[in-house]
C-alpha cells in the first residue's frame, strides 16, 4: 500500500531557482551562520594583510569575535581601536553580528 503526504505547504507554481535559493538563504539559522562565517573571513579584507599575518586564530562565538595575535603591541594598538574595528567589520559583514571582539 502506498500512502501519500499531505503536501499543503507546497507551491504549485514553478520558481527560479535564485527566488528558492534566496528563501532558504534568508532562512533565520542559515542567515546566523553566514554572518557569523563572514565575521572570521572578513578580518583580513577589513584589517589589512600585515594585521592578517599576525593573526594566529580567530573565531567567532555568542555574538563575540576572538582574535589572537603575536605582537603585543598590536595587540594594544587593537584594542584602543575597538569599538572602530566592530563599526568597520560590521559594515563589511552586512549586519551587527559583532557586539565585542576579545583580543589574546
Amino acid at each position: 500500500m502506498i500512502m501519500r503526504r499531505d503536501n499543503t505547504s507546497r507551491k504549485n507554481s514553478t520558481q527560479a531557482i535564485k527566488d528558492v535559493l534566496g528563501e532558504i538563504m534568508n532562512g533565520s539559522k542559515i542567515r546566523k551562520g553566514m554572518m557569523e562565517h563572514r565575521a572570521v573571513a572578513y578580518w583580513e579584507q577589513v584589517m589589512g594583510k600585515s594585521v592578517a599575518r599576525l593573526t594566529t586564530n580567530i573565531y567567532f562565538k555568542y555574538g563575540t569575535l576572538y582574535v589572537s595575535l603575536n605582537s603585543s603591541v598590536v595587540r594594544g594598538e587593537l584594542i584602543m581601536m575597538k569599538d572602530k574595528i566592530i563599526s568597520r567589520m560590521n559594515e563589511a559583514i552586512g549586519s551587527n553580528t559583532i557586539r565585542n571582539i576579545v583580543f589574546k
